[in-house]
């Protein structure tokens, strides 16, 4: 493939799925700023990696899966950094139009990461189970699994806050 090629796809893979990328970055992470670079990190991951790629038809989702393990990576630095300052972040709330929303929104926080991670992709990106566990790098009984888990540990964390009100 011709680098112009190259970089017309790459253009118009960003132009296209850019957005999308930053709210799942978001969504997953908590931090507008953080998640745009995990998006950018992606994009140039993707370009410097281009030949690598099989089937450039589904490069977004090569660049989702880079999305998500960036986060998990961040992630796991973040921890390791919290551990050996023993100091802990503020993370920025999102937007939320009720009481209600923020407490889902607390509660998904607290999910670990790969739990988030499958939570967002299904009720946020709707995702089928298969992409998830292609973006996961898992399977689709490994899928269900973290989805029930965290359908379960969000219902206990809710029903806690509204016992709480």
């Amino acid at each position: 493939m011709a680098a112009d090629d190259r970089d017309d796809r790459i253009r118009a893979l960003f132009e296209d799925h850019y957005a999308g990328l930053c709210r799942l970055a978001y969504l997953i992470t908590g931090d507008a700023t953080q998640a745009e670079e995990l998006v950018m990190d992606a994009f140039v991951r993707t370009f410097a990696g281009w030949r690598r790629i099989r089937d450039l038809d589904r490069a977004d989702s090569y660049l989702r899966k880079a999305v998500v393990n960036l986060s998990r990576s961040r992630n796991r630095r973040r921890q390791t950094e919290q551990r050996s300052t023993a100091t802990l972040p503020t993370s920025i709330a999102p937007r939320a139009e009720s009481d209600r929303d923020d407490d889902v929104w607390d509660a998904v926080r607290e999910l670990p990461h790969r739990q988030r991670a499958a939570v967002v992709l299904r009720y946020f990106e709707d995702l089928s189970e298969a992409d998830i566990a292609d973006a996961l790098g898992c399977s689709v009984g490994t899928v269900k699994s973290q989805l029930s888990k965290a359908r379960a540990a969000l219902s206990r964390a809710l029903e806690d806050e509204g016992g709480q009100r």
